[in-house]
C-alpha cells in the first residue's frame, strides 16, 4: 500500500508538472495536441477539442505535446510554439517548474497547518565510560542546550566540545519532562575530543503560528529545500559526492513508502521535497529539458530574434534525450540491484 501511495505522489507531482505546460501554452496561444502522464501504452485516453488526453501505464514522466515544438515543419503555422514570441515560450517552458514550486509550498503549508511544523530533537543514543557518564548522562536524554546555547544541529554541540578541550561545559538535557543541567569535562582521545555518547535525531510536528505565519514557513523551507538540492548538484559536478550516490525514480519511489510508513507529516514533507527535486532538476541547461530549452531562447534573445536553426535545436534535444534515457537505465539499475541487496 506504501509503494502505491509513493507511485501516486510521483504521478501526481508529473501531472501538475505537465499541467503547468498545459495552462501556460492554452494561455499564450499555442496549440496542444496531446498531454500525457506517463509512457508507454495508454490506460486511459479521450480525445476533447481537439486535444488527445492519456494516462499511460509507466508512471515515471509525462509530456504535452505542443504544435512545431520539435517539428520544425510545422514552424510556419500561427499557433505553433516555435512561432510564438521569446516571452510566450518562455512562459510555457518555466511554468512546468513553477508548478512544482507552487505545489511544494501548498503541500508544505498544508502539513503545517494541519500536522505542525517540524522540529528536530537530538538525544543522547548509547553512553560510554567517559566524561558523560561520569557527569549522570544517561541514553534517552534529549540534547537541549550546551553553554546556553540551543542544540540545534549536530555541529552545534561537536563544535561546543571541540572548542572546550580541557575545559568544562554545561550541558542542559531534557529527562522525564524536566531540564537537568550537567559538567561535563570533554576528553581527548585518538587525537579527537568527545564526551563519549553517540547521538540520535527525533523529528517531530509541532503547531505553531497561524495560516499566514505557516505559509511565511512553508515559503522559507522551500527555498532552502531548493538550495541544498541545487548545492548538492553542485557537490556531484565537482566530485564530493560520488555518483553512486545518485537515485533514479525506483529509489525515490521506495524513500517515499518508507515515509509513508511512518505517518502521514512525515510522507507530505517527502512528497514536497520530491516537487522541489523535480522542479531542479528539469531547470538544469542540459538539452531536452526546460532549462536546455530556455538556454535556446537565452541565446535567441541575445542574438536579437536570431534563432538557432529549428532542425539543430531538434538534433540537440533528440541527443539530450538519450543521453538521459541512458542514465536513467544506467540509475534503475542501480537502484533495483541495491533493492534486491537489502
Amino acid at each position: 500500500m506504501n509503494i502505491v501511495l509513493a507511485i501516486l505522489a510521483l504521478g501526481f507531482l508529473i501531472f501538475i508538472h505537465e499541467l503547468g505546460h498545459f495552462w501556460a501554452a492554452r494561455a499564450t496561444g499555442v496549440r496542444v495536441e496531446e498531454f500525457a502522464v506517463g509512457f508507454g501504452p495508454p490506460i486511459v485516453k479521450y480525445k476533447r477539442k481537439g486535444i488527445n488526453y492519456r494516462l499511460n501505464w509507466i508512471p515515471l514522466g509525462g509530456y504535452v505535446k505542443m504544435l512545431g515544438e520539435d517539428n520544425p515543419e510545422a514552424s510556419d503555422a500561427p499557433d505553433s510554439f516555435n512561432n510564438r514570441p521569446i516571452w510566450a515560450r518562455f512562459i510555457v517552458l518555466i511554468a512546468g517548474v513553477t508548478m512544482n514550486i507552487i505545489g511544494a509550498i501548498l503541500i508544505l503549508t498544508l502539513l503545517y497547518n494541519v500536522y505542525g511544523v517540524p522540529t528536530y530533537k537530538y538525544y543522547v543514543e548509547n553512553v560510554m565510560e567517559g566524561p558523560a557518564k561520569a557527569a549522570g548522562m544517561k541514553p534517552g536524554d534529549v540534547l537541549y542546550s550546551v553553554d546556553g546555547q540551543r542544540i540545534t544541529s549536530f555541529d552545534v554541540f561537536t563544535n561546543e566540545v571541540k572548542a572546550h578541550q580541557g575545559g568544562t561545559i554545561t550541558v542542559d538535557v531534557e529527562r522525564n519532562g524536566k531540564h537537568i543541567p550537567l559538567s561535563i569535562t570533554p576528553m581527548t582521545k585518538d587525537g579527537k575530543t568527545q564526551v563519549g555518547i553517540s547521538i540520535g535525531m527525533k523529528q517531530e510536528f509541532v503547531k505553531t503560528g497561524n495560516l499566514l505565519a505557516n505559509t511565511q514557513a512553508a515559503i522559507t523551507q522551500t527555498s532552502n529545500l531548493t538550495f541544498l538540492m541545487f548545492d548538492g548538484i553542485r557537490q556531484l559536478v565537482i566530485g564530493h559526492v560520488p555518483l553512486q550516490d545518485l537515485s533514479g525514480p525506483v529509489e525515490m519511489i521506495r524513500i517515499t513508502g518508507q515515509q509513508a510508513e511512518t505517518g502521514m507529516p512525515n510522507f507530505l514533507y517527502i512528497v514536497a521535497a520530491l516537487s522541489i527535486n523535480l522542479a531542479v532538476f528539469n531547470i538544469l541547461p542540459l538539452p531536452a529539458l526546460d532549462g536546455g530549452r530556455i538556454v535556446f531562447l537565452i541565446i535567441e534573445a541575445i542574438r536579437r530574434g536570431k534563432r538557432v536553426s529549428l532542425e539543430k535545436e531538434a538534433s540537440i534535444n533528440f541527443i539530450g534525450i538519450l543521453f538521459l534515457l541512458g542514465l536513467m537505465v544506467i540509475v534503475t539499475f542501480k537502484d533495483v540491484f541495491k533493492l534486491l541487496s537489502e
